[in-house]
């Protein structure tokens, strides 16, 4: 009986190991006649690739340092990556199954991006996709769809690696009327609204919603583990449940109690203080979301979760 169960226990964790699909993503590399490309560019192309594989299938995407250096190394990236003995040494040294590639052609503010996929166990090239993005005044916020684009042409064809949803969620009876199941590690439901008190100051917020105010590390969580979309007038946070909110950026007002950056920018209150004088919040204009300091007298928008 003993060896019954120990063979069905191999088995069951030789089958949960092979759904774990890994991935080497190289850093893009510029592609001869090329305009420079800053470094931000490029960092921000292999962020947004590894943000969009894994959210759209079940690859484990590593993008280590030591795995660059490695690469470096053996001259990959420069090689074009045909050679058969350096395919091999990634998959050794990554336990990757497939490498993707990527090249970038700079002209002016236009951005060409062409990908593909190397399968490590044949060394066949695959599912190559192409997309422009155009970064204009420093926003690297346009890269996020183009990289999109990209992920899902490349996945497109591997079949059995696309993931229906990735979390279950809560059924929606188990949901709170007005409340929003992102499918958030740590279980935390968001309210789908701004609370209609409109901009307040950090101590009233505090003092008048307690527990149901976001701290910072919720809104780390939150920052951290959903898709975030610039619509425009703020960010569309979708979560691994499919489901989502929107948060306006409908700017906020400074201690002498001027109103500031209404449509551009948004900050809501986190229930953390900083100090005496001052607590954390969520901020984010169109190029991106993190975490700020600001005064308690200056009053932000509040956002509620359970």
């Amino acid at each position: 009986m003993k060896k019954i169960f120990t063979i069905l226990f191999c088995l069951f964790a030789l089958m949960a190991n092979a759904e774990e699909i890994k991935m080497a993503l190289l850093q893009p590399r510029v592609a001869e006649g090329s305009a420079p490309c800053k470094p931000i560019e490029l960092n921000m192309i292999r962020g947004e690739l590894r943000k969009a594989f894994g959210w759209q299938s079940e690859f484990q995407v590593l993008t280590r340092t030591d795995v660059d250096a490695m690469l470096k190394e053996h001259g990959f990236q420069q090689t074009g990556m045909v050679d058969d003995n350096q395919r091999k040494q990634v998959g050794i040294m990554t336990g990757a199954q497939y490498i993707c590639v990527s090249t970038v052609t700079k002209d002016g503010t236009q951005l060409y991006i062409e990908s593909y996929l190397v399968d490590i166990e044949t060394g066949v090239m695959t599912n190559p996709a192409t997309q422009f993005a155009n970064v204009l005044n420093n926003d690297y916020s346009t890269l996020q769809e183009p990289c999109n684009q990209l992920a899902k042409e490349m996945l497109g064809e591997l079949g059995g690696h696309k993931k229906s949803s990735g979390v279950t969620g809560r059924k929606s009876s188990q949901v709170p009327a007005g409340y929003v199941d992102l499918g958030l590690p740590s279980g935390t439901l968001w309210k789908a609204e701004n609370e209609d008190c409109g901009l307040i100051k950090y101590d009233q917020a505090v003092n008048f919603y307690g527990s149901s105010l976001p701290t910072k590390e919720q809104w780390e969580e939150l920052k951290d583990n959903c898709l975030w979309t610039w619509t425009g007038n703020g960010y569309k946070v979708k979560g691994k449940s499919g489901e989502s909110i929107v948060l306006p950026a409908a700017g906020w007002r400074s201690c002498d109690g001027t109103l500031l950056s209404v449509g551009s920018n948004g900050y809501y209150w986190s229930s953390t203080p900083n100090g005496s004088e001052s607590a954390w919040d969520l901020g984010f204009f169109s190029g991106g979301v993190d975490m700020f300091n600001d005064n308690r007298c200056s009053s932000l928008f509040v956002r509620l979760v359970r």
